[in-house]
C-alpha cells in the first residue's frame, strides 16, 4: 500500500482523474496484474497475438494509436515500435512504469478519448448530452486503431463518482454508461483505416467448483458483430477475491470493428441522444 501511495504522488494526472479516482485506479490495476501475474498471462498473451494481427493486416505502417494503453503490459511494444514510423499511446494515467522504454518514436498522450469526463467533473449534476469524437479522424497518417481492453471499463469510475453525487437514479446512470460506449464504438468506426476492438464482452462469477452463477453484459447488448476472436480473462482468482468466489471475463477480439448504429441514434450521425 505505500509503494501504491508514493506512486500515486508521483505519476502525473489531471486534476478531474485524481478526484474521479482514475489515477488510483490505474495503479490498483498495475498492481492486481502483479499479484495476478499468472492468472493474467494468457489474457495478455492473447491480447498481444490479436494486435500483431491486426499490425499484419495494415497495408501501411506509419503511424499506429494505441488506446487505453495504461502500464503496457498486454501492448506488444517492441513489436509495434519496430514496425511503425510512430506509435502513439493514448490514456488518462500513463504508470510510471510505462515510461520506462527506449524508443524516441513511441510517445505517450495523456488524454480522455471519450471527450466528457473533464465535464463531468464540473457538473455532475447534469449528465452531458453523447457525441462521438472525432478525435483523430482527421490525421490520414495514421494506419492502424487499436481499443485494447477499454471499451467495458469507460462507464465504471464515473459511474462511480455520480453515485456518490446520489443526483441521478439508476435509470439515468445506466442510459449514461451505454452511450458512454457507444460513442466509443462509433468514435472507432470512424476511421478508414484498419482498427481491432479488444474488450470485455461478459463479466462471470464463478463458484468454487467453477461453476457459473453470475453473468453480466458490460457492453449493455450494443455489440452485434461476430467476434474475429475470443478467451477468458481470469481477472480475480480466489487468491484475489479472498472467498470461495472468482470472477471471470469473456473477451473478445473484433478486427475492422464497425459498430451497427441502432434505431436510438437521431438523424443527425454524430449525436447520441439519452436514450435506453
Amino acid at each position: 500500500m505505500i509503494a501504491e501511495y508514493i506512486e500515486a504522488l508521483l505519476t502525473p494526472a489531471p486534476k478531474w482523474a485524481k478526484h474521479m479516482e482514475l489515477l488510483n485506479e490505474a495503479i490498483a490495476i498495475s498492481a492486481r496484474a502483479k499479484r495476478c501475474c499468472e492468472a493474467w498471462a494468457p489474457h495478455q498473451q492473447h491480447t498481444k497475438e490479436a494486435i500483431i494481427d491486426a499490425m499484419e493486416a495494415c497495408d501501411q505502417h506509419r503511424i499506429v494509436l494505441v488506446v487505453g494503453s495504461g502500464s503496457c503490459l498486454d501492448i506488444p511494444l517492441a513489436e509495434l515500435a519496430n514496425k511503425f514510423k510512430q506509435v502513439i499511446l493514448i490514456d488518462v494515467v500513463h504508470p510510471l512504469k510505462s515510461k520506462r522504454h527506449g524508443w524516441n518514436h513511441v510517445v505517450q498522450i495523456t488524454q480522455d478519448i471519450t471527450g466528457q469526463l473533464e465535464t463531468l467533473y464540473n457538473h455532475p449534476e447534469t449528465l452531458p448530452e453523447m457525441y462521438a469524437p472525432n478525435i483523430y479522424h482527421d490525421v490520414p497518417e495514421i494506419d492502424l486503431v487499436l481499443s485494447v481492453n477499454l471499451a467495458s471499463q469507460l462507464p465504471i469510475m464515473p459511474l462511480k463518482y455520480l453515485a456518490d453525487k446520489m443526483s441521478h437514479d439508476e435509470k439515468e446512470l445506466n442510459r449514461f454508461a451505454k452511450n458512454l460506449i457507444r460513442a466509443h464504438f462509433t468514435w472507432l468506426s470512424g476511421f478508414t483505416c484498419t482498427t481491432a476492438l479488444i474488450c470485455d464482452q461478459a463479466w462471470e462469477r464463478l463458484d468454487a467448483t467453477g461453476k457459473l452463477i453470475e453473468l453480466d453484459d458490460p457492453l449493455y447488448g450494443l455489440i452485434s458483430q461476430k467476434t474475429t476472436r475470443e478467451w477468458y480473462w481470469d481477472v480475480a482468482p480466489t487468491h484475489e477475491t479472498g472467498t470461495d468466489f472468482s470472477h471471470r471475463n469473456h473477451v473478445g477480439y473484433w478486427a475492422n470493428f464497425l459498430f451497427v448504429a441502432s434505431d436510438d441514434l437521431s438523424a443527425n450521425p454524430n449525436c447520441i441522444y439519452a436514450q435506453s
